[in-house]
């Protein structure tokens, strides 16, 4: 985006109106007058000719499309003169900020609480925050600039997204306690091809599972559709069927308090890496540099 005419000041004002939803809560976080916000955007709608916010006396300011296009655009820049203002004070070692985190759901509580516990114990001027959603969503979000780096599976990865590999393993099967496979050293998943399966259904699982039964040369006949992990896992528990998961707890039961047993596969199948995504188009924080080699190092195997 050609900026020629645009100050840092009005995409501060744009960020902050767009995360506050009013022009008069992003005036209290910028220390300016309501009108000045008003102003800055006004101007900034000019030179770029286009509208990009909505303002409404009950519904406070909203963004349009052109607006959340630009918004991306703006926290790049931002973000951008943030690093080039600490480099010039000489803090190249120093990082702080607010670090926002992107996750795809399922794999959500395995990686969000231990990184962001270890990692703000490690850099106390960093505040982490983190969002959730399926893995198309979760790299939209990349793109877009509301966050930074986001955990995803190496699953069906958009154009412009880069990554690091932080760790690699293979499915394993989900049996309830009383299952006549649980004490199975490995399960071949031809041995379960009349039993229920539980599919875990949050996109793109399903695709990535389907290439597991095909690997195995069995037909995948889903009988129940989980959104969440620990459904899939106490449905399982209660002996409604069996499930596959990547993610392996510690723990062995369900809410429930029901044995759920983790075997392994004999089939040779597909994994799905789990990897650490950023937009590729430009160069990352040092807060978010910081945070992809810490959690290298935690989740290495």
């Amino acid at each position: 985006m050609n900026l020629p005419n645009v100050t840092l000041r009005q995409l501060e004002y744009l960020i902050a109106v767009a995360e506050t939803g009013s022009l008069t809560t992003a005036a209290l976080r910028c220390h300016v007058s309501q009108s000045a916000i008003s102003l800055a955007l006004s101007e900034l709608e000019r030179v770029l000719g286009l509208q990009l916010v909505v303002r409404s006396p009950r519904r406070g300011a909203a963004l349009t499309a052109a607006g959340t296009q630009v918004l991306a655009d703006a926290r790049r820049v931002v973000g951008a003169m943030g690093e080039l203002g600490a480099e010039a004070r000489g803090l190249r070692e120093h990082v702080s900020g607010v670090l926002t985190v992107g996750c795809y759901t399922p794999i959500a509580p395995f990686h969000l609480p231990a990184a962001i516990a270890t990692f703000e114990r490690a850099h106390p001027a960093v505040s982490v925050r983190f969002v959730e959603g399926s893995l198309p969503e979760i790299q939209e979000d990349l793109i877009a600039g509301r966050c930074e780096v986001a955990f995803l599976y190496d699953q069906d990865l958009m154009p412009g997204i880069a990554f690091r590999t932080l760790y690699d393993q293979p499915p394993k099967v989900l049996l309830p306690g009383g299952h006549r496979l649980r004490r199975r050293r490995a399960v071949a998943l031809r041995e379960l091809a009349d039993d229920p399966f539980v599919l875990l259904d949050v996109p793109p699982s399903e695709r990535y599972f389907r290439s597991v039964f095909a690997a195995a040369g069995v037909e995948m006949v889903v009988t129940h559709r989980a959104r969440s992990f620990e459904l899939a896992r106490s449905l399982v528990a209660r002996g409604i069927g069996y499930s596959i998961t990547v993610q392996q707890p510690v723990v062995t039961s369900s809410y429930e308090g029901l044995e759920v047993v983790a075997v392994p596969l004999r089939d040779a199948v597909p994994t799905t890496p789990v990897v650490l995504g950023w937009a590729g188009d430009g160069p990352l924080t040092r807060r978010a540099q910081a945070f992809a080699e810490h959690c290298t190092t935690l989740f290495s195997p």
